[in-house]
Parts: C-alpha cells; structure tokens; sequence
C-alpha cells in the first residue's frame, strides 16, 4: 500500500512541476544578461532576415519541428517544408518571451515563444511553438547551427498527459 501512495505522490509532484512549467510564460526579470555584445546581438538577429543558406555554416545545420521532424541541413528542411505544401502564413512573438544570451563572444542561445500559422492544403494552422535557436561565431561570422520548436500543449493535451501519467503509475 504505501508503494502505491508513493507512486500517486511522484505522479502528482511531476504533474504540478508540469503544470508550474507551462503556467510561467514569461522568464523572471533581469535573470538573464540581454545586453552584453550588442554588435554581435545585431548581427544575430540580420541572420533571420536572410533567406538562403548563407545563414548556416557549410550547410552544418540541425532542425527539429514542432511536428519531431529532424531535418539535417537547410535545404533537407527546405525540402522537408515544400514537400507538404506549407507556407508560414504569419508569426508573432508572445510578448515578453524573447531571450538572446551570448557566451564568450562565440556562442548564443535565443529563447522564444511564437503564435505561428501554417497555410497548408487543408487549410490553415495555427500553434504555439516553444523555439530553442543556436549560434556559433567562426572567422569573425555568425551563423544559425540548430533550431528546436516543440508545440506548446492545450490545456486539454496537458490534461490527458496528466491523465496517462497517472495511469502509468
């Protein structure tokens, strides 16, 4: 009996840090330096103006979709994209979520939550995504070498993961 009390107390400790985790939106003010480098802050954010892959140091490039996807390199991601028809049709920052950190002068981490809609064949899409982006500086050049977005979960999709994780124990 008290296995099962212990197993039930796990559950929902995992659930509220769950829960906890999705509740906070927005990262603890002045937690993290936003300001160091500030050239270097620039030149990261003229990458995502670009539109081919001059971006990506020799095509060395790592996506993961919202979908779990794995895409190795810009033009398999391109392809990847193309493949099913989809456009970005419109993506907007979640207000106070952006965080670009820089490390040494040669590596950076942006943080960022994004209400995206995808034009697709059977009509639009629309999600939040969670979005990890990584860079590297080599030769005095920025360049994008990983992305990560994960769709954020409804209430109803973190409900039944509650649900299932229950179940499990």
């Amino acid at each position: 009996m008290k296995s099962v009390n212990l197993k039930i107390f796990i559950a929902t400790a995992g659930l509220m840090v769950l829960a906890a985790a999705y509740a906070k939106a927005q990262p603890p003010a002045g937690k993290y330096n936003t300001t160091n480098y500030p050239e270097d802050r620039k030149a990261i954010e003229a990458l995502n103006t670009q539109q081919d892959n001059s971006q990506y140091l020799n095509d060395d490039y790592i996506a993961v979709g919202p979908e779990g996807k794995v895409s190795y390199g810009f033009e398999e991601w391109k392809k990847g994209f193309n493949d099913n028809n989809f456009t970005f049709k419109s993506v907007k920052l979640v207000p106070g979520t952006y965080i670009l950190r820089i490390y040494n002068g040669d590596a950076a981490v942006k943080s960022l939550v994004a209400d995206v809609v995808f034009s697709t064949p059977k009509g639009d899409v629309a999600i939040t995504v969670i979005r990890t982006e990584t860079y590297i500086k080599e030769n005095g050049k920025w360049y994008f070498v990983s992305g990560q977005g994960t769709k954020k979960a409804t209430d109803e999709e973190k409900e039944k993961l509650g649900t299932k994780v229950l179940e499990k124990n």
